[in-house]
C-alpha cells in the first residue's frame, strides 16, 4: 500500500464531534513544501478539475510561494482524503497511506500543490516554505467535500459528475474512436496540450438528439418544431442535466442500446461538416459568400471537430446541429433487444438528400447561424425531409 513521508509541524488531530467514535478524523498541520513527494501527483483523481497554471489566481499562488515567507498563512492550503495518518512528534515526520484512487488523494488546493511540485522540479528555493494541510480519514466519497471546498472558482457540473463516475460507460463506448483522448470530462482537462479540446457536453448533446427516450421519432407533435431537439444546440448545460436526469441505470442502458450507431453519428457529423459547402454549391449557390464560411482563397481555415480534417470552409454549429439531428428519423429500435439500428444507412441518405437539405438551410436566407440553430421551422423541415425518405 503506497505510503508517503514528509516533514510537518504543528500537527493536530480533530475528531468529528457529531459522530464519535466512528466519525471522520481530520488531521491538520503545516507541511514543509520542499518535502512533499512528487509521487502524490498520481493521486489527483479526486480533484474535480485539472490545474490551469496560466490564470491570474494560479500566477498569484506561484508568486506568493516564491516570494513570501508567510505563504502558509496567506494560502488556503491543501486537502487530502487518505487511508491513514501517522505522525512522529520526535522527528516531525508525517506518514500518510493511500489505497484507493477513487477515494484517496488531493481534493482541494490542486493549483497550490502543482505550484509546489513545479517549484521543486525547477529547483527553486523552498527553504522555510510551509503550506497548511488537512488530511481526512474515513471519507467514503470525495464528491460532496470536493464540491463544497472548490468554491474560489466554481466547480462545474460535468466535473462533479466525473467524480461520480457518471461518464464511465460513455468512455468505454467512445474508447475505440480516435477523438476520445481529446474529450474533456472535467474542468481544465487537456488545457496545456496543443489539441482541439472537445467538451464532453458536446458529445452528450449530439447523442441526446438520437436518444429515443428524450426525442422519440414516433409521436411527434404533428412533426412540428416543438418536438425537435433544439435544446441540444441552445443549451449544453441543460442538455447535460437532461441526460443525467434520466437516472444512472436508465441512461447507461440507453447508451449501451445506442452503441451500434454511435460511431456512425459522429461519422455523419464529420461528413456534413466537410461536405455541406459542396452541397450548397450543387444548388448553384456560393457558400463562401457567407461571413460564417471564413473562406480565404482556398486556404485551410480550420479543422473538423472530431476527425481533424482540413477545411477550406467552416460550417457553424447552428447548421451542423439541425442537419445532423434530422437523421434521427432513420432510427429503428429492435423490439426484442432494445438495440438501435438504422432504417437506412445515414451516409447513403446524406449522399442522396444532402443537396436538398442544404437547399432548405440556404432558403432560410439567414446570415446569423445562431438564428438557424434556434429555428423550430428549420429543424422541423429538415427532419420531415429525412423522415419522408424513410417511407419511400
Amino acid at each position: 500500500m503506497p505510503k508517503f513521508k514528509m516533514h510537518a509541524r504543528e500537527f493536530k488531530t480533530m475528531r468529528d464531534p457529531n459522530r464519535k467514535p466512528d466519525g471522520h478524523i481530520k488531521h491538520i498541520c503545516y507541511l514543509e513544501a520542499a518535502t512533499i513527494p512528487q509521487e502524490l501527483r498520481a493521486w489527483s483523481g479526486t480533484n474535480p478539475r485539472d490545474q490551469k497554471m496560466t490564470t491570474d489566481v494560479a500566477k498569484s499562488i506561484i508568486d506568493s510561494l516564491e516570494e513570501n515567507d508567510d505563504f502558509h498563512e496567506l494560502n488556503r492550503g491543501l486537502l487530502f482524503s487518505v487511508e491513514s495518518v501517522h505522525y512522529d512528534n520526535r522527528t516531525e515526520l508525517l506518514t500518510i497511506e493511500l489505497t484507493n484512487n477513487d477515494i484517496h488523494g488531493n481534493i482541494d488546493g490542486g493549483h497550490t500543490l502543482r505550484a509546489i511540485f513545479d517549484a521543486q522540479t525547477a529547483k527553486k528555493n523552498l527553504n522555510a516554505r510551509y503550506v497548511f494541510a488537512e488530511f481526512f480519514v474515513g471519507i467514503l466519497s470525495p464528491v460532496e467535500l470536493a464540491a463544497a471546498r472548490n468554491t474560489s472558482v466554481q466547480v462545474d457540473l460535468k466535473s462533479q459528475e466525473e467524480l461520480k463516475k457518471s461518464f464511465d460507460v460513455l468512455k468505454r463506448i467512445l474508447a475505440p474512436l480516435p477523438f476520445e483522448p481529446r474529450i474533456a470530462y472535467h474542468m481544465n482537462q487537456h488545457y496545456d496540450e496543443e489539441v482541439q479540446i472537445i467538451d464532453v457536453r458536446e458529445i452528450i448533446t449530439i447523442l441526446n438528439m438520437f436518444n429515443q427516450n428524450l426525442y422519440p421519432v414516433m409521436g411527434q407533435q404533428g412533426l412540428s418544431g416543438d418536438g425537435q431537439p433544439i435544446q441540444s444546440y441552445t443549451g449544453k448545460e441543460v442538455s447535460l442535466k437532461r441526460f443525467l436526469n434520466q437516472g444512472k441505470e436508465s441512461r447507461e442502458q440507453v447508451l449501451e442500446n445506442m452503441r451500434p450507431i454511435i460511431e456512425d453519428i459522429f461519422q455523419l457529423w464529420e461528413t456534413v461538416e466537410r461536405e455541406f459547402p459542396q452541397k450548397v454549391k450543387n444548388g448553384k449557390h456560393q457558400y463562401g459568400v457567407k461571413k460564417y464560411a471564413k473562406y480565404n482563397k482556398g486556404e485551410i481555415v480550420g479543422r473538423s471537430l472530431f476527425y481533424q480534417s482540413d477545411l477550406i470552409y467552416l460550417v457553424p454549429k447552428g447548421i451542423l446541429y439541425p442537419v445532423t439531428g434530422a437523421f434521427r428519423a432513420l432510427i429503428s429500435i429492435d423490439g426484442a433487444t432494445g438495440k438501435y439500428t438504422w432504417k437506412k444507412d445515414p451516409l447513403d441518405v446524406w449522399n442522396i438528400l444532402g443537396d436538398r437539405l442544404a437547399a432548405i438551410v440556404w432558403d432560410e436566407k439567414e446570415e446569423n447561424p445562431e438564428y438557424l440553430g434556434k429555428s423550430r421551422n428549420l429543424w422541423s423541415n429538415l427532419f420531415k425531409e429525412v423522415l419522408l425518405y424513410t417511407l419511400v
